[in-house]
Order: C-alpha cells, then sequence, then structure tokens
C-alpha cells in the first residue's frame, strides 16, 4: 500500500467551492505532506507541472482540467456492468443504443453508460425516457436493467485489487459480508487499478455490483479520507508521449 510520504511533492487540485467531503480529502492529502491547491477558474488553470499534479472534483472540472494539463484520469469502462458475470449482478443488465431502449421493456431502470448524459432513473414508459433524453443521438449507448430494490449500499475504494476502505451509506446490513464480495469483485480484470465500486444486497438474491466509478471523481460516502488517499493518487496520470 502507498505510504503517505509518497504524496509529497504532488499537488491535489480541488474546486474552489468548500465541500465536506472534499476538504476532508484535501486535509488528508496535505497531513501525509502533498500540497493542495484551490481552483476557481479551472478552464484557465495556471501552469501546473502534469507529472505532479493530481485532479479529485466534479466530472467538468475534473475533465476539462485534464484537457487543459494534458492529463490521463483513470476511470472504469463505460460498459463494466455488462463484462461482469451474471453472478456479480445478480440481475439482468443490458447495453443498448438509446433507440432500442426506446422499444424495450418498460418500466425499466436505465442509465447513460457514458455518465451525467441523462438522469440514471426508473422510467415507467417510453415517453418518460423520450423527455429525459431529448437532444440525443439515437446510438447513445444506454445500460437496461431489471427494477431490483437493494436493501443496503455500501462503497468501496478499489486499489490493485484490494479494498483500502469502505463504508454502509444506504439502509442496512452487514458491512462485514458485503466485504466478501466486495474482496473477489476487486480482483476482476475488468475493474483499472483504481476505482470505487458500489454493491449493494438484493432480498432473495445476494450481493451485487450497483455500480463502478472513477475516483478522482467520487465521494466518500462514509469512507475515510486518509485510507483512500493511494486510490485518488492513481486516478490522475500524465499522458504519455511518444519519444
Amino acid at each position: 500500500m502507498t505510504e503517505p510520504a509518497t504524496l509529497a511533492g504532488l499537488t491535489l487540485v480541488i474546486p474552489e467551492k468548500s465541500d465536506p467531503e472534499r476538504d476532508s480529502v484535501a486535509a488528508a492529502w496535505s497531513a501525509a505532506g502533498g500540497e493542495v491547491s484551490r481552483l476557481g477558474r479551472f478552464w484557465e488553470p495556471p501552469s501546473y507541472d502534469p507529472a505532479k499534479v493530481r485532479v479529485y472534483g466534479n466530472d467538468t472540472f475534473a475533465l476539462v482540467l485534464a484537457q487543459k494539463l494534458g492529463l490521463d484520469l483513470i476511470s472504469p469502462a463505460d460498459d463494466l456492468l455488462v463484462q461482469l458475470p451474471q453472478q456479480a449482478l445478480q440481475r439482468s443488465v443490458t447495453l443498448l443504443p438509446l433507440s432500442m431502449a426506446m422499444t424495450s421493456p418498460f418500466p425499466a431502470f436505465l442509465k447513460p453508460a457514458a455518465p451525467k448524459l441523462f438522469k440514471a432513473s426508473v422510467y415507467a414508459s417510453p415517453n418518460d425516457l423520450d423527455v429525459e433524453t431529448r437532444g440525443l443521438e439515437p446510438d447513445t449507448p444506454v445500460l437496461h436493467s431489471e427494477i431490483v430494490h437493494f436493501a443496503c449500499e455500501i462503497r468501496c475504494f478499489v486499489w490493485r485489487g484490494e479494498i483500502l476502505d469502505a463504508a454502509l451509506y444506504e439502509g442496512d446490513g452487514a458491512l462485514e459480508d458485503g466485504l466478501k464480495f466486495a474482496r473477489q469483485l476487486a480482483h476482476s480484470e475488468h475493474l483499472p487499478a483504481t476505482c470505487v465500486i458500489d454493491i449493494g444486497y438484493i432480498p432473495q438474491r445476494g450481493w451485487a455490483t450497483i455500480e463502478a466509478n472513477a475516483a478522482w471523481g467520487a465521494g466518500l460516502n462514509g469512507c475515510r479520507a486518509e485510507k483512500v488517499l493511494p486510490c485518488i493518487e492513481a486516478a490522475t496520470r500524465q499522458v504519455a508521449t511518444d519519444s
């Protein structure tokens, strides 16, 4: 596991606006020997050494900074859920173009494969989906999922196949039972070296993967900032250049 001292010389860039979770990450980063830079006009960033800068913030903030500074942000594949085996999902999940999702069975839980294109939700009818996705191209990838109830939900920060920290953030359940499943999932070849996975318990079925998120943008949801710094540090890399 990365030792806190390895953060010396690294600058974590976060949004200027205060946020309790980001503030916790910033405090932990500073305590581990790193520098923290709070940025307002992120679309016009100052000069940073791309080899020594790391990013933590919302999608727009992080993605714009990455483009401006020549950074790679490590994220799970958009179609990760359909790559996982059925026993890791415990429900039907398919990847469809938006045009086919419009003719799929309703109601259904639908979410964009690429984050934030439209609201992830249970849609009762094609008309509801049409209203929400108006303006998107017909071939926009959509994840179509069977509707299930999660009795509890757990957030896990994963780094190199290990769970660095986990917390129950919704419902009631046994954290340790969930961690047994999460530790197996963390070794999946489909996960990047660093990411955040949410798992949940479906009554009468078992533990299942809810979704995976990028460590550079995921909230703590009860996890301890000082425990998950290796995930956040590893989620930003300088764009490789040909020599």
